[in-house]
């Protein structure tokens, strides 16, 4: 899936509702804990709002592989 042109629209927990945001801007918006868990969302590519959580734990776009930490300084 091509995501580069995929925008967000973000509804708050009154209904109101925040975006379009370009994909960047929205997993950066996302990362800072911007936007909160409890929220929904629609995107470009969704017919219906869907809860945030939702959408990161089947979207494989949210997926960030992992990676092991530095090893310590030997003394």
């Amino acid at each position: 899936m091509d995501i580069t042109n995929r925008t967000w629209m973000v509804k708050t927990n009154k209904g109101e509702t925040q975006g379009p945001f370009p994909e960047d801007q929205f997993q950066e918006r996302l990362r800072a804990g911007e936007i909160p868990f409890y929220y929904y969302l629609k995107s470009s590519e969704m017919d219906d709002w869907q809860p945030l959580l939702d959408v990161i734990s089947s979207d494989d776009s949210f997926r960030r592989p992992s990676t092991m930490p530095p090893p310590e300084p030997k003394n």
